[in-house]
């Protein structure tokens, strides 16, 4: 099962959010079919969101969504997570390999220059919304620097996907290290020289059946660690048929007009889990002239 979960070391004052992911990013980029380059950048980004959302509040209505948008054949992708552990993502391009020759599995190059957007809500009015530009064109450095820039929390990421000749996933999480305003230097240099030392990448680890928690013990060089909390990662769409139709109100009504004379109705696709919606001409009427 894909588990979150939050855990702190009282003797090192770092605290570190696990992802496993790997059911949820397969289920994702299979509906979307995606091309290898694809699966990497859709996968990658499930994974750093939900790390970003394992920072909310728990079981709450806090949700982010984590957006990149770049120059490149991918354009742009998008992955929404909430404090349950429900995820939901797409990519704009889900074939670059076909359409575009990018060559090695690369985000750098699929995304290209662009930049990461990142819109929090708290349940506190309007969302909190960040943008910064991609400086290093792999997501964990991006978002790493997108912490410690514009959320002031010294941040180190490590993200993880494999794939199996097919383009399968075989192994998919992610590892997000924070600090605290009393962490002193040699606790922050000592995590930074065993994330350098890692015997393997944390895709490989995982793949061989490593334990994600056993794996930040060893970056807190073995430092007794809490596991806070923990919880189930799913792909869950927030979509439905209530929901579209009221989205639908923003269609002017020459256009409602035409779908009721010419196609009898509309059918709307969600672009999220690719689920598609049938609007009978009476709901369409409805939005023209609201009872």
């Amino acid at each position: 099962m894909d588990m979150v979960s939050r855990i702190y070391c009282e003797s090192l004052k770092l605290r570190a959010y696990t992802v496993v992911t790997k059911e949820t990013a397969a289920e994702i980029t299979s509906l979307h079919k995606t091309t290898p380059n694809a699966t990497l950048a859709l996968g990658r980004s499930i994974n750093a969101a939900a790390l970003i959302a394992a920072t909310l509040k728990p079981e709450s209505n806090q949700s982010i969504l984590m957006k990149f948008s770049g120059e490149g054949p991918v354009r742009e992708v998008h992955v929404q997570c909430d404090a349950f552990g429900n995820v939901r993502g797409y990519i704009a391009n889900p074939a670059p390999d076909i359409t575009d020759d990018i060559g090695t599995l690369s985000f750098s190059k699929a995304i290209g220059a662009g930049l990461l957007t990142i819109i929090k809500d708290l349940g506190m009015g309007d969302p909190y919304n960040s943008v910064t530009p991609l400086l290093y064109g792999e997501v964990a450095a991006d978002l790493a620097y997108h912490l410690t820039t514009s959320e002031q929390v010294p941040s180190a990421v490590i993200l993880g996907l494999n794939m199996d000749r097919d383009g399968a996933i075989s192994s998919s999480g992610g590892i997000l290290i924070q600090t605290f305003p009393d962490t002193g230097p040699e606790a922050i240099e000592k995590v930074e020289s065993n994330i350098k030392s890692m015997p393997a990448s944390l895709g490989d680890l995982l793949e061989n059946g490593e334990n994600i928690h056993n794996i930040v013990s060893g970056l807190f060089d073995n430092h007794k660690t809490e596991i806070l909390s923990s919880g189930p990662i799913k792909h869950k769409c927030r979509c439905s048929h209530d929901m579209l139709l009221g989205l639908m109100k923003t269609v002017n009504h020459e256009e409602l007009m035409e779908m009721i004379e010419t196609d009898k109705g509309a059918s709307v696709t969600c672009t999220f889990c690719r689920k598609e919606y049938r609007f009978t001409e009476d709901e369409l009427k409805t939005l023209i002239h609201p009872v």
